[in-house]
């Protein structure tokens, strides 16, 4: 849960996106954990400032570290270096190990601050950022639209799995299962087709001409300015202390 009070709230979303990036490049491309470290302070600031809930994050970083784990378990088998322990046949290298522990640490990190910097901005806010930022308007378009439908075609792939519930379907592993939900992904397709078809006819019985008009653009606060500042400099600043 967002709080109307908080910083980031209040921030402008450019910054905010500036720094997501910058952030998310650089603990991508570094191998130094003394960066890494100093990269989690940032985050750190970020999450306090975001006013968001610890069960907030704690709840994005669940469905992330799902993937996560399997990297853990296999990475320290798969990568050729120095034995650490082994298990029957299997043998750890401690370079796996210490790969695959990075590799967590830094996705982790990332997505927690993008998390704390961008979720505290609407998608409204942030597609009107992103035109600000001079991405392609098409592209935008195709962002806020998978965003705005994504919901959308959730809720109707549950209604055609709840139909087919009714209807005594029990999932199960054989060609009749496989079939019954190819035919529910291939209907959810035409299905979302027809929806965007009758989503592009009413835009343009409003009049859409392919750009969104928009009436409140941003202005840059002394307060966004600051952040801004303070973190680019941070950021760079490890960047080649490290």
């Amino acid at each position: 849960m967002k709080k109307e009070n908080s910083f980031l709230k209040s921030c402008d979303p450019r910054v905010k996106f500036v720094l997501a990036l910058l952030y998310a490049i650089i603990v991508a491309i570094t191998y130094n954990f003394s960066l890494l470290v100093l990269a989690s302070i940032f985050s750190l600031i970020c999450l306090l400032l975001s006013g968001l809930s610890f069960f907030y994050y704690l709840k994005r970083l669940g469905l992330v570290n799902l993937f996560l784990v399997f990297v853990l378990i296999t990475l320290p088998f798969t990568t050729p270096g120095e034995e650490v322990f082994k298990i029957k046949f299997l043998s750890a290298s401690k370079e796996g190990v210490s790969l695959a522990f990075l590799i967590f640490f830094k996705s982790n990190l990332i997505i927690l601050t993008t998390t704390a910097l961008l979720s505290t901005s609407s998608i409204f806010e942030l597609a009107h950022a992103l035109h600000h930022l001079f991405l392609p308007s098409k592209l935008v378009q195709l962002l806020f639209f998978t965003f705005r439908y994504l919901h959308v075609i959730e809720k109707e792939f549950w209604r055609l799995k709840d139909a087919a519930v009714v209807r005594c379907f029990v999932p199960r592993t054989n060609l009749f299962t496989y079939r019954t939900m190819a035919y529910l992904v291939g209907s959810l397709i035409v299905r979302s087709y027809d929806r965007s078809q009758r989503v592009y006819e009413a835009m343009l019985c409003r009049s859409f001409n392919g750009t969104f008009p928009v009436y409140h653009h941003f202005h840059l606060r002394k307060k966004d300015i600051l952040f801004g500042i303070f973190g680019v400099t941070y950021l760079v600043a490890i960047l080649i202390l490290c």
